[in-house]
């Protein structure tokens, strides 16, 4: 049985939920879900875990996110992309802006900030997707939230479009990053095109497509190698039994940590703990028999 993440390189104009289900139909797939969902018109790097990585998700989900978006200037749509309805701008001339103008406008939106997400998102308030409700007419109130904007990159500006590279924190909404860059560069905007390229250390090249999976099986992210920035503990024989039976154990870490990923010494995963006065406590086991 397969253990860990499948990083699925989505074409366009296929919802990320049907995505899933082709890929579970095709692999014989049990356990699998979707961390960080890509609207349909975007493509790019969607990380399917299998199984037992299921229990890793959150994981994946944390990592920093890189994106290559498309930003059409003068214009402006209902949805942030090209779903809505597009209306052109009365504003700044967008053919006719300077790079020196362009990136100094990029700089200005790198580092934490506060986002309030698009009604046209997944996002679920009390229950309801905003999406749902914004289909319907109903805009509601929504929480801004804290995102980090690591770098943005000017790949280029030709004719009235923006090519940029964007690396940002996760509930990033690229849609709204690229209104907000067309308000200040006082032209408006919206997202053309959008592939996201790399989820924290995995690659745009370890990504695998639709057309391809069964020849692709070995690509997988095994389950080992979905916890790079997570402590770990090598453990031996006799503690491995004591934790999987939900036993503390000592350790020598001497600081408290609230996760660290337990190992055997072949340095294959046996779970998530915690590390409290010298001892590890099991939270979440992994279970390769099921």
């Amino acid at each position: 049985m397969i253990h860990g993440t499948l990083l699925l390189d989505k074409p366009k104009n296929i919802t990320s939920n049907r995505a899933l289900s082709i890929i579970k139909r095709e692999l014989s797939v049990k356990k699998a879900g979707i961390v960080g969902i890509l609207d349909p018109l975007a493509s790019g790097m969607l990380p399917i875990v299998l199984n037992e990585g299921t229990k890793l998700a959150k994981y994946v989900e944390s990592y920093e996110k890189e994106y290559q978006a498309i930003a059409k200037l003068g214009l402006i749509s209902t949805t942030g992309d090209g779903e809505g309805d597009i209306t052109r701008t009365q504003k700044n001339n967008p053919f006719k802006l300077t790079n020196i103008f362009i990136q100094g406008v990029l700089k200005s939106f790198i580092g934490k900030q506060k986002q309030i997400p698009p009604m046209h998102s997944g996002l679920k308030v009390n229950g309801v997707k905003l999406y749902d409700l914004a289909r319907k007419g109903i805009s509601i109130e929504r929480n801004a939230r804290e995102i980090n904007i690591i770098d943005i990159k000017l790949v280029s500006y030709k004719d009235d479009e923006l090519c940029l590279n964007i690396i940002c924190s996760k509930g990033t909404y690229i849609r709204t990053l690229v209104e907000m860059i067309g308000e200040k560069l006082n032209t408006g905007a919206y997202t053309k095109d959008l592939r996201r390229l790399r989820i924290g250390h995995f690659l745009e090249n370890q990504m695998v497509t639709l057309d391809d999976l069964s020849n692709n099986i070995e690509n997988i992210i095994h389950i080992n190698d979905m916890l790079s920035h997570v402590k770990s503990a090598i453990i031996n024989e006799f503690e491995t039994l004591k934790i999987n039976s939900g036993q503390p154990i000592s350790t020598t870490y001497s600081e408290n940590y609230d996760e660290i990923a337990i190992k055997d010494k072949e340095n294959n995963l046996l779970g998530i703990g915690r590390v409290v006065n010298g001892y590890i406590y099991p939270k979440r086991l992994i279970n390769f028999n099921k």
